[in-house]
């Protein structure tokens, strides 16, 4: 490197991106372009009980694509196989040999009670390398700290917390949101194939022959892509910034129908961006300003964003909720966890039809409609009365798009023990449910193949005999469960 020269080091998490990235922003303003990224695989993430291979090859899949965008654009990624804070130690003390230590190091938060901790360590490890560092706030439009109560308490209801943030959105949101038009500039070129040359730094001109000669900066993407990629048994959409903004763009023509489709599984109704959101390749500013969503602040679309944010500011002022049930009154529940039942809900094995396909579209596609999802956590919690926590986890080790806080919320509202949940006395009726979202079986018939026949009517009412070949009777009777459910709670 060349004598003297300051320079940046961004490490990437689960913002991965150029456009709009802030603290990748700050690092490059700050040392005129002179920024190359790195990338730690974290063991202990890889070792969670929650982990999804699938989830895992999409974040590959999108680390490759945001390598070589930066490759594209004048810098690099380096991506290494070590824990995050054994990774700096070494990587530190290496750069250190070579005597072309980083000016600043970069990174945009983020709010999981182990990336909080993990953090936390990692800044411990600057200080006693006297590294500087900045954080910034990202992947959320606000800081769970600034939506509060105008006596600093915490919102832990949804509709409060909503007319706040949206008060907010109208004030310091606005400068955010002009922010980002430069990034979705970028975007716009990139999407039509204008080469970009913005940085000005590669791992090469920082290491030189250091980079091959010394095997702790080999690169380990590829070993991933390869080793994990035989591990997947589904479809893996296409992954990137650039694909994501693609994907913002087809919604955009589809957001004046959201209201009245979105709850219907067998139309392409939804945005499909939480995959995208889920690693930081697309963020809600970015989704705010490019829609115009902060014009139309009574949009439903825009509410679904703003729960998204919910669900993170839950999670981070009650960690807890991660292992269990917000409401104290209801930490001791004593579910029946019947283990064949959760087996047959697993499999879409329940003969509820508009159950079982949500499981299968589940375990086909790494995927399920929102609707649906309600649907089936609703049948596991008040019909099986199985503890939400077996169904948040089934979910996290086969959604593409599991993310914690959401996954959690989400799961937490279905079950009744959640912030802001449904009431415990209000129990989805899967029989209605279905003729209500899938009237003509079309979602039904698509996941279970041997249900194409049946006439769709029948789809919706407690049959008395097998609906087809190879298709069981439902495993339980839900009048029955439902008042088991209600019963349940009331003794809590």
């Amino acid at each position: 490197m060349e004598k003297d020269l300051k320079w940046g080091l961004h490490w990437f998490r689960r913002d991965l991106r150029v456009a709009g990235n802030k603290a990748l922003e700050q690092n490059f303003k700050r040392h005129h372009g002179n920024v190359v990224g790195i990338f730690f695989f974290d063991s202990n993430f890889l070792a969670r009980e929650d982990f999804s291979h699938y989830r895992f090859q999409f974040f590959l899949e999108t680390l490759k694509s945001l390598k070589d965008e930066l490759q594209s654009v004048g810098s690099d990624l380096l991506v290494l196989d070590n824990t995050p804070v054994s990774g700096f130690e070494r990587l530190l003390n290496e750069l250190k040999k070579i005597n072309c230590l980083p000016t600043t190091i970069s990174y945009n938060e983020d709010y999981e009670p182990f990336a909080r901790k993990r953090d936390g360590e990692i800044q411990v490890l600057f200080k006693q390398h006297g590294q500087e560092y900045i954080s910034c706030r990202d992947h959320l439009l606000f800081h769970p700290s600034e939506i509060k109560k105008k006596d600093g308490g915490v919102y832990t209801v949804f509709t409060p917390y909503s007319r706040t943030w949206l008060s907010v959105l109208a004030e310091e949101g606005k400068q955010r949101l002009a922010a980002e038009r430069s990034g979705l500039v970028y975007l716009e070129k990139r999407l039509k194939g204008e080469k970009q040359s913005i940085f000005n730094l590669t791992w090469k001109n920082v290491l030189g022959s250091s980079l091959k000669i010394n095997s702790f900066f080999q690169d380990k993407i590829e070993n991933f892509l390869l080793n994990n990629q035989k591990k997947i048994t589904i479809s893996i959409p296409k992954a990137g910034s650039i694909e994501a903004f693609q994907q913002l763009k087809i919604f955009k023509k589809k957001l004046g129908q959201y209201d009245s489709n979105r709850d219907v599984p067998a139309l392409a109704a939804t945005s499909g961006f939480s995959i995208f959101l889920k690693n930081g390749s697309l963020t809600t500013a970015q989704v705010i300003a490019y829609l115009k969503l902060d014009e139309t602040p009574h949009s439903k679309f825009l509410s679904e964003i703003i729960w998204r944010e919910f669900y993170y500011n839950i999670l981070f002022h009650f960690p807890n909720v991660e292992k269990e049930s917000f409401k104290p009154d209801y930490r001791k529940l004593k579910w029946q966890n019947n283990k064949i039942w959760f087996e047959a809900w697993k499999k879409g094995e329940t003969g509820f039809p508009i159950v079982d396909a949500g499981m299968r579209e589940l375990l086909t596609t790494g995927r399920m409609h929102n609707r649906v999802r309600m649907i089936v956590a609703s049948f596991l919690t008040k019909d099986l009365l199985i503890d939400w926590r077996w169904g948040e986890e089934w979910f996290m080790q086969q959604l593409l798009d599991g993310d914690l806080a959401a996954n959690n919320g989400g799961w937490q509202w279905s079950a009744s023990t959640g912030c802001d949940a449904q009431p415990y006395f209000r129990i989805f009726n899967p029989w209605s449910q279905s003729k209500k979202f899938d009237p003509d079986g079309i979602y039904i018939k698509k996941f279970i193949p041997e249900l194409k026949s049946v006439n769709a009517k029948l789809l919706h009412e407690i049959p008395n005999s097998p609906l087809a070949t190879n298709y069981p009777l439902p495993i339980i009777e839900h009048a029955t469960q439902r008042e088991l459910a209600l019963n349940l709670f009331k003794r809590e």
